[in-house]
């Protein structure tokens, strides 16, 4: 009953859901790790990890209540997001090398951070380099607020052009007011008005494919109810994707500040809705279909259809991402602004090499 990397569970195979939902990622399987010589060391990696370019060309343009990029960790002394990328030049030199070390190797290329739109100059050279490595990346995301690509439209042409498998806009609620509570935008961004949103996915729907991630939080969408309501007005937007994903175990990792208090007093509990969706006896709720379940090394999603959309409910555990970390593989590898590789979305956790 464990998962392997990539695994799809089919509903026809998952006789007692319970089951997975209590394992959760801790049924992941891991394939053997590779080696690679990185910065002049021999490193053990995860076959498939993903490669992020911390995206923090300036601060970022919303203030979500729930930002993890504000969570210290306790074995941690700094913010990759309280220090931007000054040096575009000397960034994507660095950036360069690196990629030409890891020549060869599977990845997938998961542009987050902050707001990598943020800054149009920045993102349009991020995507000339990742159109110079493009064999590098089979698959590749971008994880956005959808700023930069609604006030400056030849962004999503050059994704297009460079190939992106889709982007994951962030909205927590279709209320414009309720998710600007969440969110907080910039005054002067046009897309905390739910018309832009709108546009925007106009926009890029027949471009680039485009999944929607919303957070689920006490103080926006917290109940199926409330989920089916966000489900039913995306289909009308044409969306096809969703997922909807609980905000993540803390454990005791993180030092406490008003981002884990916040987390704290706000996390929905999505086994709870997965439960009411799929019971692990009884009827599926009307209205929707089981699909199956997935699991990767630090989360866990259940995957349904209702109105022609693909929903996920996703589970996921910071506390497990930080076990992974410390096994003596690399899960997954950070280039931040200092020039840093790391193994690690902490600037001084696990630290490969400068490549400034």
């Amino acid at each position: 009953m464990s998962f392997e990397p990539n695994q799809f569970r089919s509903a026809g195979s998952i006789t007692a859901p319970a089951v997975y939902r209590a394992g959760r990622w801790e049924l992941f399987e891991p394939r053997p790790p590779l080696t690679r010589v990185l910065a002049g060391r021999l490193w053990r990696l995860r076959p498939g990890l993903t490669f992020t370019p911390y995206a923090n060309p300036t601060a970022c343009n919303a203030h979500c209540t729930f930002c993890s990029e504000e969570l210290l960790r306790k074995d941690g002394t700094r913010l990759t997001a309280k220090t931007t990328i000054t040096d575009f030049d000397r960034y994507f030199a660095g950036l360069d090398r690196v990629w030409r070390e890891l020549a060869g190797f599977e990845m997938g290329l998961s542009l987050s951070g902050l707001e990598a739109t943020s800054s149009p100059p920045w993102m349009l050279r991020m995507l000339a380099l990742v159109a110079d490595h493009s064999a590098l990346f089979p698959e590749k995301v971008l994880y956005s607020n959808g700023t930069g690509l609604f006030t400056h439209p030849p962004l999503v042409d050059a994704m297009q052009a460079v190939g992106f498998d889709r982007v994951e806009l962030s909205r927590s609620h279709l209320n414009e007011d309720i998710n600007q509570q969440i969110m907080r935008f910039n005054r002067g961004e046009p897309i905390r008005k739910h018309a832009a949103f709108e546009a925007l996915i106009a926009a890029l729907r027949d471009r680039v494919t485009v999944k929607l991630s919303c957070i689920l939080t006490a103080a926006g969408v917290s109940t199926l109810r409330g989920i089916e309501d966000y489900i039913d007005q995306a289909a009308d937007l044409g969306i096809t994707e969703i997922v909807f994903r609980e905000l993540s175990q803390l454990g005791s990792v993180y030092n406490e500040n008003r981002f884990t208090d916040w987390i704290a007093e706000n996390r929905v509990d999505v086994r709870a809705l997965m439960q009411q969706v799929q019971p692990d006896t009884g009827d599926l709720r009307d209205g929707w279909e089981f699909l199956g379940a997935t699991s990767g090394y630090y989360y866990y999603n259940e995957v349904y259809q209702r109105r022609g959309v693909t929903v996920r409910l996703e589970v996921s555990s910071y506390t497990a991402h930080h076990d992974a970390h410390r096994t003596g593989v690399l899960q997954k590898l950070v280039f931040h602004s200092t020039g840093d590789l790391c193994g690690d979305w902490v600037p001084d956790a696990l630290q490969i090499g400068n490549y400034y």
